[in-house]
């Protein structure tokens, strides 16, 4: 299989089963951000343990 291929493959992979997606109740930090050009909105949360990411979730 071609890496272009591959690529494609994995694209759509996340396309159709997205990882990470969702919100978190009780996040540590949270950030939002969107491009007034093309439209796109996205929020970010985070949790931490011992100095590190310990989750993450997306919306947008």
């Amino acid at each position: 299989m071609a890496t272009a291929d591959m690529y494609r493959e994995n694209i759509l992979d996340h396309y159709k089963h997205p990882r990470n997606r969702g919100r978190i109740a009780h996040a540590d930090s949270e950030a939002h951000d969107s491009n007034p050009l093309c439209g796109d909105d996205i929020t970010y949360q985070l949790t931490f343990e011992n100095g590190r990411v310990s989750d993450i979730k997306f919306e947008g």
